[in-house]
């Protein structure tokens, strides 16, 4: 829509620009138009042929002066601004700096008048005379003036009223109007009326806001744009109607204006929640003197008690704007209660304490640590686990289904809330702490047998370090003890001799 907003509004600016650069031929009387608050340009300049001719001496004594000489209602002729031979410029009081001429446009014979920001009592007839050497120029350029103007000014406030009306100083009355908001026509239908050259709009929605667009026609076809851009304070978007929260959490219930109030000066703002539960209505707070655009309600560790249907009122000068939110409270219960044994059937139902119908339920597995595991990752543990909308189905319940779940809902937008129910199934604990006392188990044996090979190979490694494999030095080793006798080799041992 904004991308929509921002090419109608170049479109119209390429039309204006159009209609204010209308070619005028020189020497020749011709008509701008242009809008109030806006750029008009009145065009004067030599020909080519004769900017050609003069153009060594168009400085030699150059003077310019425009007169404006009003519209026809007043004929009045007054000075708008003279440039003279010194170089010199003088400008009228009413258009002191609002009036001026682009000096080094002289040399190409641009004498062009540039009025920004336009009144409505600029418009009326301009003249221009140039003097150089010994030749005259004279310009005269019909200014019109066209303008939207809205009943009240400033913004406007969601489900006020507002007329728009299109003006122009164009001398006839139009054929024909049109009006077009982002590039589409409006119908006189609705909430939409057209009288004469006033559109009203009984209320005002918060999608009005950007620019409003006038298309007068006149009986010779010249046609006429004005444009207004229409500010309107409302709720910002996008627009949640439905939040949702698990059982225990903290809930935040959006209150979010488009604009802040205050840049526009606007002082007296003040907002109020209620809420009715079993038809009871209640006052939560009081908010007054917002200082910003956010006014969004936090509730903490809601229950089943707090659902319900919520109403944000907001005052604005006098004008009250209303938003109304349900909160849907998300629990999970099983089909099983009290102890849940393994190898049993058992369903979990993800309940909401208010359904839209368009709601998209999606189960995930969290696990004894939560991840992001699916439930369909999970079912590869869990053989035939069935999920059907807001039911999870376990035809036969498994350790390893211990853990924990999680139920979301998802919308349009993505999901909108989710809970979590954390799963005990009797006998999954030893289960699960079997596998761990066995893993430690073998871990140490493990280690036992690591260690006792390290010590029977230090053992075996030290008996071999005693011996190099040298025989002779080991009988001379064996012979410098005493009472020890060695057998040489390929002799036996004598006995001793009596």
């Amino acid at each position: 829509m904004t991308l929509l907003f921002f090419f109608w509004t170049i479109v119209l600016s390429l039309q204006l620009t159009i209609a204010q650069n209308v070619p005028c031929a020189p020497g020749e009387a011709c008509r701008v138009w242009a809008e109030e608050g806006g750029r008009a340009l009145l065009p004067c300049h030599l020909s080519r042929r004769r900017l050609k001719s003069s153009f060594r001496q168009l400085y030699k004594g150059l003077a310019l002066r425009w007169v404006h000489h009003g519209d026809s209602s007043h004929r009045k002729r007054h000075l708008v601004l003279m440039v003279e031979p010194s170089g010199v410029k003088k400008m009228a009081r009413s258009t002191m700096h609002r009036a001026t001429v682009w000096d080094p446009g002289f040399i190409r014979g641009n004498f062009s008048l540039r009025i920004e920001p336009l009144r409505k009592e600029d418009s009326g007839t301009y003249v221009a005379v140039v003097k150089f050497a010994k030749e005259v120029l004279r310009c005269q350029v019909e200014l019109g003036v066209a303008s939207v103007t809205p009943d009240s000014p400033g913004p406007l406030i969601e489900s006020e009223p507002i007329q728009l009306t299109c003006n122009s100083t164009h001398p006839e009355t139009p054929q024909e109007i049109r009006w077009f908001h982002a590039g589409l026509l409006i119908a006189s239908s609705g909430r939409f009326c057209s009288l004469n050259q006033t559109l009203v709009i009984s209320r005002s929605f918060r999608s009005d806001s950007g620019p409003w667009v006038c298309q007068l026609t006149f009986a010779d076809g010249e046609k006429i744009y004005a444009t207004y851009n229409l500010k309107v304070i409302g709720f910002a978007e996008p627009a949640v109607s439905v939040v949702y929260a698990a059982a225990g959490s903290d809930a935040h219930l959006p209150c979010l204006l488009n604009d802040n109030p205050t840049d526009y000066g606007i002082s007296r703002v003040a907002a109020r929640w209620s809420y009715a539960t079993r038809r009871e209505p209640k006052s939560i707070t009081t908010l007054s003197n917002g200082s910003n655009r956010n006014f969004t309600l936090h509730l903490s560790a809601v229950g089943l008690d707090d659902a319900g249907w919520y109403t944000c009122e907001i005052a604005i000068q006098g004008t009250n704007i209303t938003k109304n939110i349900t909160l849907a409270v998300m629990t999970v219960t099983p089909s099983t209660d009290g102890i849940i044994m393994e190898g049993s059937r058992l369903q979990l139902t993800c309940n909401l304490s208010y359904h839209t119908g368009k709601e998209l339920f999606m189960w995930k597995y969290l696990g004894l640590n939560p991840t992001n595991m699916s439930w369909p990752e999970a079912a590869s543990t869990s053989f035939g686990l069935l999920s059907q909308g807001s039911t999870l189905e376990f035809p036969q319940v498994l350790p390893n289904d211990t853990g924990t779940w999680e139920c979301s809902v998802h919308g349009p937008d993505g999901m909108s809330g989710s809970v979590q129910y954390h799963l005990e199934i009797a006998g999954a604990r030893i289960a699960l702490v079997q596998p761990r006392a066995a893993e430690k188990i073998t871990v140490g044996l493990i280690a036992f047998l690591v260690i006792l090979v390290s010590i029977l190979a230090f053992t075996c490694l030290k008996r071999r370090t005693r011996s190099r494999n040298f025989p002779a030095l080991d009988l001379m080793l064996a012979s410098a003890l005493p009472g020890k006798e060695v057998k040489d080799e390929g002799q036996e041992e004598k006995g001793p001799q009596i």
